[in-house]
């Protein structure tokens, strides 16, 4: 699924949603991605659409079309496909993760290491720089608040790359629950860019842009101080 875009052929697809995931054992975080990674195939061939779903769906699987349909903005074959997927049960937390998407992957509003998820599936689908730059602008909403808030998203950051764990035991304390809980999540933004940075150059290259064209933030500074030392 991560290098799809190097071979978009949807035929590669037939039964890959059967490949990624087992029911009901899949952990629940295997599925926001292939909910944003689906947004952007359904919407790229809306006539693959039922040759792309899996002959057995279960609530996780049916959770996530139901997202991946909404997303992409197919809302004709989200009606057409609704029964199907309410008689596969319900799955309470990807409910709760999938609730008030929008009908557009672009129009996606990160609040959650959710969001993040699905909008590196949709990059993994298409080859396609926006949906980080949408990463990278929720990074800098927060990163550009003041320095010490840049400093503490990098340390969150490292903190989840194996880095020292303190910070994330500090921040509350520091912020309040609110505050600290968006600064996790930039953390988290800025580690899964970093990580995705090096295995995809249309990533990096979207990081340099902005690295470049935002020089002197606060929140470039982090994602230099994080950017591998050989780019």
């Amino acid at each position: 699924m991560m290098f799809f875009y190097k071979d978009p052929r949807p035929e590669r697809l037939v039964g890959f949603i059967e490949r990624a995931t087992v029911e009901p054992t899949s952990d629940w975080g295997t599925y926001p991605p292939l909910a944003g990674f689906f947004a952007v195939i359904f919407r790229a061939h809306p006539q693959r659409i039922e040759q792309l779903l899996p002959a057995r769906l279960g609530p996780q699987r049916a959770a996530t079309i139901a997202a991946a349909l909404r997303l992409s903005g197919e809302q004709a074959a989200a009606a057409k496909l609704r029964p199907r997927l309410g008689q596969a049960g319900r799955d309470e937390k990807l409910t709760a993760e999938f609730a008030s998407l929008p009908q557009r992957v672009e129009d996606l509003q990160i609040r959650t290491p959710t969001h993040l998820d699905i909008l590196w599936g949709a990059s993994f689908a298409s080859g396609d720089g926006r949906f980080a730059r949408m990463v990278l602008g929720f990074i800098a909403q927060t990163a550009n608040r003041s320095e010490p808030v840049a400093v503490d998203v990098a340390k969150t950051a490292l903190a989840f790359m194996g880095g020292p764990k303190d910070i994330l035991g500090e921040l509350r304390g520091r912020y309040g629950n609110d505050a600290a809980a968006q600064i996790i999540v930039a953390g988290v933004a800025l580690w899964g860019t970093q990580a995705n940075a090096r295995q995809h150059a249309f990533i990096d290259q979207t990081v340099a842009a902005y690295i470049n064209d935002n020089a002197g933030t606060h929140a470039a500074k982090a994602l230099s101080a994080l950017r591998p030392r050989s780019r």
